[in-house]
């Protein structure tokens, strides 16, 4: 595995963290799709919804965990 260096390290985690809040925006925006009564709200569309924020929230926790492990690295590396 490639050696990365402090700053590298730290480009990762800034990246990590940005997916992440993206990620968690736009899960939210799906959200609201799902509270916001509409006329045109079918059972089909609202699982649709509901399994998009659910996978949306799971990949952004999964970014915001890699941006605290490669921070708890970084940390490790500087002792």
């Amino acid at each position: 595995m490639k050696k990365l260096s402090k700053k590298g390290i730290q480009n990762k985690i800034n990246d990590y963290k940005r997916f992440g809040f993206t990620l968690l925006a736009l899960s939210v925006f799906m959200y609201l799709g799902v509270v916001i009564p509409s006329e045109t709200v079918t059972p089909v569309k609202v699982m649709t919804l509901m399994s998009g924020t659910v996978v949306l929230l799971s990949v952004s926790l999964l970014f915001f965990t890699k941006a605290i492990k490669y921070k708890k690295d970084l940390q490790s590396a500087d002792e």
